[in-house]
C-alpha cells in the first residue's frame, strides 16, 4: 500500500509546481495596470497550492521507503520539497493578513526554493549530470568501416552505450532500483537483489532477457513504461549478446562472430538516438 501511494509522487509534484509558476506570473501581472482583478484568482490558486504541496510531500516521502536512491539527492529533495510545502503555508498565512510586500518576497524566496528542490528530484530520476551539456563523441566511438567495428570491444563499443541510454538512470550511482546496478560492468555482472541479470546468460533464460521480453505495460518490464524504449535494432543486438555470452570483458565484436544481418542491427543500434519500441498491448 505504501510503495503503491509512493507512485504517485511523480504525477502529484507537478501541480504544485504549475501552481507556484502561474501564481508568480499572476502576481506580477496583478501589479500592471488593469489587472488588479486578478488577485482574487491569485488566492484562490495559492489555497490549491496548499493540498497539492501536502500530498506530492507525503507521497515522496512514501516513495523513499523503497530505497535504491542516492542518499545525499534524497536527503535534499526530501527537505527541500518538505521546505517548500510549509512555504506554502506560510505565503497563505502572510497574504491573510495583507502583508503584500512580504507575501511577494516570499514567493520569489519559495520559488528559488522549489528550483533546487527539483534540481534534486531531476537528479535522482535521471542522474546527476541529465543536465551537463554533452560530450562530444570521438571518432571511435561509431567506427566508420565494418573492420573498425569488427575490432572494437563488443561490450564497451555496443552493449554499454544501450545501457548507459536507457537503464542506469534507475540503475546507477545516484540510483540503484532493486539494488542493481549498471553503470559498470564489474557491477551489472554481480547484479541486485534478484541476482546478476546476466546469469544464467542467452535472451530466453537470463533475467536481463525476461524483463527486456515482457509487454510494456507489465510491472516489471524494463525500461518501464514512460520511460524511452529501446528500438527494434537495439532488442535485437542485446538479445544476439546475452545468446552469445554476454560477455562484458574486451572480447571483441569479431570474435564473437556476428552474421551480416546482426552486424547491420548492431550499425544501426549504434545510430538510434532516442526511439520507443512499438509494443502491442
Amino acid at each position: 500500500m505504501i510503495e503503491f501511494l509512493g507512485k504517485f509522487h511523480p504525477l502529484l509534484v507537478h501541480l504544485p509546481i504549475g501552481f507556484l509558476l502561474l501564481l508568480a506570473a499572476l502576481e506580477w501581472l496583478v501589479l500592471r495596470p488593469g489587472w488588479k482583478e486578478l488577485a482574487t484568482a491569485n488566492r484562490v490558486i495559492l489555497l490549491l497550492t496548499i493540498p497539492a504541496s501536502l500530498a506530492s510531500v507525503i507521497c515522496g516521502w512514501l516513495l523513499a521507503v523503497d530505497g535504491g536512491y542516492d542518499a545525499n539527492a534524497l536527503f535534499w529533495h526530501r527537505w527541500l520539497g518538505t521546505g517548500v510545502a510549509v512555504a506554502v503555508i506560510a505565503l497563505w498565512v502572510i497574504r491573510q493578513r495583507g502583508w503584500m510586500t512580504a507575501y511577494r518576497r516570499s514567493l520569489f524566496a519559495t520559488l528559488v526554493l522549489l528550483t533546487v528542490a527539483s534540481h534534486f528530484g531531476g537528479s535522482i530520476t535521471h542522474g546527476s549530470d541529465y543536465l551537463a551539456w554533452p560530450k562530444a563523441r570521438s571518432p571511435e566511438a561509431n567506427p566508420q568501416t565494418e573492420e573498425q567495428l569488427l575490432a572494437q570491444p563488443a561490450y564497451a563499443t555496443v552493449i554499454h552505450p544501450i545501457f548507459d541510454k536507457y537503464c542506469v538512470s534507475c540503475h546507477g550511482a545516484d540510483k540503484s532500483k532493486g539494488g542493481l546496478r549498471m553503470d559498470t560492468a564489474a557491477l551489472l555482472v554481480k547484479g541486485g537483489d534478484s541476482g546478476s541479470p546476466l546469469d544464467p546468460p542467452g535472451a530466453e533464460s537470463s533475467l536481463l532477457g525476461n524483463r527486456l521480453n515482457l509487454p510494456v505495460d507489465d510491472d516489471d518490464h524494463m525500461p518501464p513504461d514512460g520511460k524511452p524504449q529501446l528500438s527494434a535494432a537495439q532488442m535485437t543486438v542485446i538479445k544476439w549478446w546475452l545468446d552469445a555470452g554476454a560477455k562484458t570483458d574486451a572480447t571483441t565484436l569479431s570474435a564473437l562472430k556476428p552474421t551480416p544481418e546482426i552486424l547491420r542491427e548492431i550499425q544501426s543500434a549504434m545510430l538510434t538516438p532516442s526511439s520507443a519500441r512499438a509494443e502491442a498491448k
